[in-house]
């Protein structure tokens, strides 16, 4: 993050831009690109913004994003209102800007079929081989015991005399 200052008369302490203030994980889930999401397409954008007086940001523009054409330099535009800097001291010649690089990652997903590794060779997502655990393995076998146990059930009931059976 780097911070400029207009010029003015006098000497001024120099203002070290700092946080009060970040975007939270859900915040930054709110502001991820729909488009990217969907396609799980990590990214980064690069902001320039005015910091007013009480450290929140202003006038915020996109300097640079990649990969170009997923909005990830929009959704970091909409996530500067989540941003709170340290207000530049009192009579500090303005305008203050500060230069944010914002980086979308996607979040890791709890299902091991959704878990995807960047591939080494194309850079793009891909699904991992990631073996499953015993909370998977446990999940999958109750699943196929109620399976089993509704088609005995369908199966018996089938079989019952008196009942018409209907061919399908």
């Amino acid at each position: 993050m780097a911070a400029s200052a207009g010029g003015g008369p006098g000497p001024e302490r120099p203002y070290k831009p700092d946080w009060l203030e970040k975007p939270t994980s859900q915040d930054m889930e709110w502001a991820y690109p729909a488009h990217a999401d969907r396609h799980r397409v990590e990214g980064k954008a690069v902001i320039d913004c005015a910091v007013r007086p009480d450290g929140r940001l202003a006038d915020c523009r996109v300097v640079s994003e990649t990969p170009k054409g997923e909005d990830f330099g929009l959704a970091a535009v909409a996530l500067s209102q989540k941003f709170r800097m340290l207000p530049p001291p009192e009579g500090y010649a303005r305008p203050v800007n500060v230069t944010i690089p914002v980086v979308f990652r996607m979040p890791e997903s709890p299902w091991p079929w959704d878990r995807r590794e960047k591939s080494s060779q194309t850079g793009q997502a891909e699904p991992s081989l990631t073996p499953l655990d015993g909370g998977d393995l446990l999940l999958i076998t109750g699943v196929l015991a109620i399976t089993c146990a509704l088609l005995v059930a369908v199966v018996w009931l089938a079989r019952q005399p008196g009942r018409q059976s209907r061919e399908f």
